[in-house]
C-alpha cells in the first residue's frame, strides 16, 4: 500500500478537525477574494460619483467589506487555531503509534537496528510527516475546492475571462508544482538520505569521542563530516533553486493573467457590454485569486519528503512481529531447555544448538565460554526477547507466559546495562518504583556502594550524567546489580556482575551476594569467567559455538575438561 494512503488512514481520528479547518480555510480565502474584489469595484464607483458630481449608495458596500473583512480575520484565526491544533495532535498521535509498533520489535531486530538511524527516523522523519497535512494536504483541498468556486464567480462577469483564469490557477496549482515534483524528486530524496547518514554519523560521533581522541582519528571523522555536510547542502541548495524557479514562474504567470484581463475586458467596457467599474475589480480578484494555489508549488516539493519519511518509517514497523507471550502466570518451579536450537532472525547459522539444561529452584548455575560461545543469547532467550520452542518453567512452555509475569520472574542484569540520566534513586526505582531508602540503602550495601554514596553530598538525589557518567565503571556495574538484586526475582540473571572490580572488592561482593542468595532461595544464572564465583556454583555449564559441551562443579570440571581449564587460564 502507498505509504501516504497508509498515512491517511492513520490520521483518521483527526479527520473532523482537519475537514473543519479546510472549511475555514476555503471561507477565509474566498472572503479575502471578495473583499478585494468588492473594494476595487467600490473605489470605483466612488470615484466616478465624484467625476460624475453625483451620489452613490456607499452603505450597502461598506457594510459587504465590513463583514468580509470580519469573516477574513475571524476565519483565519479559527483556521490557523484548528489546523495546528490538528497538526500538533497528529504529530503526538504518529509518533505514540510509531513509537509503540518500533517497542515489541527492537529486541528481536536489534543485530539490523542502528540507534542514531533509529532516532533519525523517530525524530526527523516524525516531523517531517509534521508537514503532511498543513503543508500538504490542506493547499491540495484548498485549490481543488476553490478553483471551481472563483471560476463560477468570474464567469458572473466574463465567461472567457473566467476560462483564462481557471487555465492560469490550474497552472500555476498543478501543471507547474508537477513540474517542479520531477525536477526535484531525485535531489529530495538524496537529501532524506544525506540527512540521515549525517544524523547517524553525528550521534556515533558524539557517543564515542573518547575514542576518537584516543586513536587519533578525530580529524578523519571531522572530514567524514564535512564531506556529508557539504552534499546535503548541495542537495538542499538545488531544492531551494526550483523552489525558487517555481516562486517567479508562478508571479510571472499571475501578471500575464492581469494583462490578459485588461485585453479581455477593455474591449468589452467600449462595447457597453460591461460597466467600467468591473475591470478595477476584476483586476485585484485576480491578484488574490492565486492565494487559493500560492502554496501548491511548496506542497509538491515537501510531498517526496513526506512520501520517503512515511516509507522509512514503515519499513521499520512492517517488520514481522514475533508472536511472544501468552495469558499464564509464570509459577515458581524449574526452568528447562530441551534440546533447543535458535538462529538470530536474518541469520544464516544456529547461535544454539541442542541445549538441554535443567536450573532447580535456589540452584547456582554458571555458564561459560569464549566470546561468541553463545552465553548471552541463551539468558536472551529465557527473558523472552525471541520466540522459541523448548524452554518451559515449571514445565509451562515460555512462549505461553505472559511478557510482564515472566520479567518480573525473572531479571536480567547485562554487561550493557543502561543507567539514566537522573538521581542515584531515580535509576533504582526504575528497578522497582515502591522501594524504599532504607531498602536502597540495604542492597547498595550488599554491592560495596553504601559508603560511596554517603560520601556524595546529596546522597542518593546525586544526579548522574548521560550513561551514567559521573560513575566510575565498577561504580556503574555496582549500581547495575543494585538493581537487579531489588528486582526480588525469583530467578536472578547476572552477565559477568563484578567486570572492573578489583579482586578484594569482587570478594566482598560475591560474599554479600551468596549470603543474600541463601536467605532468599533465589536462583542464580551467572556468566563468569572468575574462579572466585565459579568455585560457588552448584553446576557450571560450558559452552562452545553455540553447544554445551560439559556440565559439573568446579573441581570435577578442572580435573576433567582441558578446555574449562584452558577457558580459566585464559581468563
Amino acid at each position: 500500500m502507498n505509504p501516504l494512503v497508509r498515512l491517511l488512514k492513520l490520521l483518521k481520528p483527526q479527520l473532523p478537525m482537519m475537514l473543519l479547518g479546510t472549511f475555514l480555510s476555503i471561507i477565509t480565502v474566498l472572503a479575502n477574494i471578495g473583499l478585494l474584489a468588492v473594494s476595487g469595484w467600490f473605489i470605483t464607483i466612488m470615484a466616478m460619483a465624484g467625476l460624475a458630481g453625483v451620489t452613490a449608495n456607499y452603505f450597502t458596500p461598506a457594510a459587504i467589506i465590513r463583514f468580509l473583512a470580519i469573516v477574513r480575520t475571524a476565519g483565519r484565526y479559527a483556521e490557523r487555531l484548528l489546523t495546528h491544533r490538528a497538526t500538533f495532535n497528529t504529530l503526538a498521535a504518529l509518533r505514540y503509534y510509531f513509537y509503540t509498533r518500533l517497542e515489541p520489535l527492537l529486541p528481536y531486530y536489534r543485530v539490523n537496528f542502528k540507534s542514531a538511524d533509529i532516532l533519525a527516523r523517530l525524530q526527523q522523519d516524525i516531523d517531517e510527516l509534521d508537514n503532511f497535512y498543513l503543508r500538504v494536504l490542506l493547499p491540495f483541498l484548498l485549490a481543488v475546492c476553490s478553483i471551481p468556486i472563483v471560476g463560477w464567480g468570474v464567469s458572473l462577469i466574463s465567461i472567457e475571462l473566467a476560462l483564462v483564469i481557471v487555465a492560469a490557477l490550474i497552472v500555476v496549482g498543478f501543471v507547474l508544482p508537477l513540474f517542479i515534483l520531477v525536477l526535484s524528486k531525485k535531489r529530495a530524496q538524496q537529501q532524506a538520505r544525506l540527512s540521515s547518514q549525517l544524523k547517524v554519523e553525528l550521534v556515533d560521533g558524539m557517543t564515542s569521542i573518547r575514542e576518537l581522541l584516543v586513536y587519533q582519528i578525530s580529524q578523519q571523522y571531522q572530514l567524514s563530516i564535512s564531506r556529508l555536510s557539504k552534499a546535503y547542502h548541495q542537495a538542499e541548495l538545488q531544492l531551494h533553486r526550483l523552489h525558487a524557479l517555481a516562486t517567479a514562474l508562478t508571479f510571472l504567470t499571475i501578471n500575464i493573467t492581469v494583462f490578459a484581463s485588461f485585453y479581455i475586458l477593455v474591449p468589452l467596457v467600449q462595447a457597453g457590454d460591461l460597466k467600467p467599474e468591473f475591470v478595477a475589480s476584476s483586476a485585484l480578484l485576480i491578484l488574490v485569486c492565486f492565494e487559493t494555489v500560492i502554496n501548491m508549488p511548496l506542497a509538491c516539493q515537501i510531498l517526496p519528503k513526506v512520501h520517503d519519511s512515511a516509507a522509512r518509517l514503515f519499513e521499520i514497523i512492517d517488520k514481522p512481529i514475533p508472536e511472544m507471550g501468552g495469558e499464564e502466570t509464570v509459577s515458581a518451579g524449574p526452568v528447562q531447555f530441551d534440546d533447543v536450537n535458535f538462529t538470530y532472525p536474518d541469520g544464516e547459522s544456529n547461535a544454539l544448538s541442542n541445549i538441554n539444561l535443567t536450573i532447580g529452584c535456589g540452584e547456582k548455575v554458571a555458564i561459560i565460554g569464549a566470546s561468541g560461545a553463545g552465553k548471552s543469547t541463551l539468558v536472551n532467550l529465557l527473558m523472552g526477547f525471541w520466540p522459541t520452542a523448548g524452554i518451559t518453567i515449571n514445565k509451562v512452555d515460555l512462549n505461553s507466559l505472559n511478557t510482564e509475569s515472566l520479567r518480573a520472574h525473572i531479571t536480567l542484569m547485562s554487561q550493557s546495562s543502561h543507567l539514566f540520566h537522573a538521581t542515584i534513586g531515580d535509576n533504582l526505582r526504575l528497578a522497582n518504583q515502591n522501594v524504599t531508602e532504607e531498602q536502597m540503602r540495604e542492597v547498595c550495601s550488599t554491592v560495596g556502594l553504601l559508603d560511596f554514596i554517603d560520601g556524595l553530598e546529596h546522597g542518593f538525589s546525586t544526579w548522574l550524567g548521560e550513561t551514567g557518567s559521573g560513575l566510575s565503571g565498577g561504580q556503574k556495574q555496582r549500581l547495575s546489580l543494585a538493581q537487579a538484586l531489588l528486582r526480588n526475582a525469583a530467578v536472578l540473571t547476572l552477565d559477568e556482575p563484578t567486570k572492573g572490580l578489583d579482586r578484594r572488592s569482587e570478594k566482598t561482593i560475591i560474599a554479600n551476594l551468596l549470603n543474600k542468595l541463601e536467605q532468599s532461595k533465589q536462583s542464580l544464572i551467572l556468566i563468569t569467567h572468575k574462579p572466585l564465583m565459579l568455585q560457588n556454583m552448584d553446576k557450571i555449564i560450558v559452552m562452545d559455538k553455540g553447544r554445551i559441551i560439559a556440565q559439573g562443579d568446579h573441581n570435577t570440571l578442572m580435573e576433567t575438561n582441558d578446555y574449562y581449564r584452558k577457558l580459566l587460564n585464559y581468563f
